[in-house]
Order: structure tokens, then C-alpha cells, then sequence
């Protein structure tokens, strides 16, 4: 009985530290985004591009966002928010997994992976 509580114990142990390793330093593409507007604005320039700090999970933010930008830039008012942004995925058929891949990767124009 007590060496099925301590292998217990043990794996809740590792799983538990596994789990926070994994999470902790990784930022979501949109948190990225969001972390990224400089202002708050809910938009996003090149400018805020260009001058965002990435971390070294986000060094794949820079290239991706500078070539993709003008052609999601719908509204053509030098501005991303969020839902050109979904649409601009809707078109180049990205998945919410692709943007975090392609922000990771260090590269820029990503095309859709066949799966």
C-alpha cells in the first residue's frame, strides 16, 4: 500500500512540474498580438511591429506579421485588429495551432501544412 502512494505521489509530482514547464514562457499568438500594441488600442501597425521586443518562443512574430500584413490589412488603413486578423487565417486557411507554429518558428510566410 504505501509504495503505490509514494509512485502516486511521484507521478502527480512529475506530471504537475511537467504541465507548469510547458506552460510557463510560452505566450499564445494572440497574447502576442495583444502584447505587441503598444498603444492598446486594439490595432496593431508596423510600426508596434517593428518596435515589439519578442521573447524567444515569439522570435517567429516579426517575420509572419510583416508578411502578411498587407494583405490583411483589409480596410487598408495601415491597422490590424483582431478580426482582419481571424480573416486573414480564414483566407490563408491557418488554424489557431499554425499561428502559434509560425510565431515559434522564427519564419515568415507559412503556407498550410497538409495534415
Amino acid at each position: 500500500m504505501r509504495i503505490k502512494v509514494i509512485i502516486a505521489a511521484t507521478l502527480l509530482t512529475v506530471s504537475t512540474g511537467a504541465l507548469a514547464a510547458e506552460s510557463a514562457g510560452f505566450t499564445g499568438w494572440i497574447e502576442t498580438i495583444h502584447r505587441a500594441d503598444a498603444n492598446k488600442d486594439g490595432m496593431i501597425t508596423p510600426t508596434e511591429i517593428a518596435m515589439y521586443d519578442p521573447q524567444a518562443h515569439e522570435a517567429g512574430f516579426r517575420p509572419f506579421m510583416i508578411d502578411h500584413f498587407a494583405a490583411w490589412d483589409f480596410n487598408h488603413d495601415m491597422m490590424v485588429d483582431m478580426d482582419e486578423i481571424k480573416k486573414g487565417m480564414e483566407a490563408a486557411k491557418m488554424t489557431d495551432k499554425d499561428m502559434e507554429r509560425a510565431f515559434f518558428e522564427m519564419v515568415g510566410f507559412q503556407p498550410p501544412r497538409n495534415k
